[in-house]
């Protein structure tokens, strides 16, 4: 399969909108799986022209539209190598960026660190994960550990507290090398949608709900 004739970044970035968000609706995708991953693909190859960025951009609540498959996916040979699918409608996959350094430990006033917390809910299910972050704003790259979980069935608190070494691991998170860290490399940073590729290969795209 051939790629998707070049874009403008602006002109990709609208498409991502628009499929993000009609992904959240349950409508009919405007852009097919593989056309998806393809302009995605595409658009991660312009990422060096984006500038730096701080924690602010992040912060708000961001709901999982599209993720990739296993196979990391690139371009080889002028052929997509790899594939994607919507995430659908009634399971609710988002990710929460709050300011601030939500532990005791490391720097207390920085514009690059905040907290994650990454929330699944499915009918009266909800559980999430919680735990501190930092941006390297050179790359784009979003640092984080999830530290604490929580799991609630139809809105009652089930169980709360430190994942297992999570009380260690934020006490020693702000001092980690990012080699050791789970992180996310940012290619969009839209004030609507979010995409990035993380350290496994895979590549997902995420729309702003709430500010």
């Amino acid at each position: 399969m051939s790629v998707v004739p070049e874009k403008q970044p602006d002109v990709l970035d609208q498409e991502f909108v628009q499929a993000a968000y009609a992904a959240l609706m349950g409508s009919s995708p405007t852009m097919p799986t593989q056309s998806l991953l393809e302009s995605l693909l595409q658009r991660e190859k312009v990422v060096q022209s984006q500038p730096a960025h701080t924690f602010a951009p992040f912060i708000g609540t961001w709901r999982l539209c599209f993720v990739t498959g296993t196979k990391k996916p690139h371009q080889h040979h002028n052929q997509t190598i790899g594939n994607g699918f919507y995430i659908p409608r009634w399971v609710k996959m988002q990710i929460v960026y709050s300011p601030g350094n939500p532990t005791e430990f490391g720097p207390q006033a920085s514009n690059t660190i905040g907290q994650i917390t990454n929330q699944v809910q499915w009918g009266g299910l909800s559980l999430s994960l919680t735990g501190p972050a930092r941006c390297w704003g050179k790359k784009n790259i979003m640092a984080f550990d999830f530290t604490r979980i929580e799991f609630k069935a139809f809105g009652r608190l089930l169980y709360q507290g430190f994942i297992r070494g999570g009380q260690a691991s934020e006490q020693t998170f702000w001092d980690g090398h990012i080699r050791t860290q789970a992180f996310f490399v940012y290619f969009l940073i839209h004030e609507q949608v979010l995409a990035a590729r993380g350290r496994g290969g895979g590549i997902a795209l995420w729309a702003k709900t709430e500010s």
